[in-house]
């Protein structure tokens, strides 16, 4: 399964929302039999990628490309995308 877009306002942050986000997510996905949940976070993000490995995600070694389209706005720096991944067991 591949969980993207998922975002807590910064005002709401560091109240478990992200957590209990990412474990419905998970949820789901053993509900779902898929063997895996897989994402992409910015390379630069490195504090939320340190947060998705502290919950069991993990560096696959895949990079993909940024999009290079203008309605995402025009980056400052280069970007790339880190492929990151965890099994999930179903119940």
């Amino acid at each position: 399964m591949y969980l993207g877009m998922l975002t807590v306002s910064p005002l709401e942050q560091a109240r478990g929302i992200g957590k209990k986000l990412l474990s419905a997510a998970e949820k789901y996905a053993t509900d779902q039999k898929c063997p895996a949940i897989e994402m992409t976070v910015i390379s630069i993000r490195h504090e939320l990628i340190l947060w998705y490995q502290k919950h069991g995600y993990y560096k696959t070694g895949e990079m993909k490309p940024f999009p290079a389209d203008e309605k995402f706005g025009i980056p400052k720096q280069a970007l790339e995308f880190v492929v990151l991944q965890k099994e999930v067991r179903s119940s």
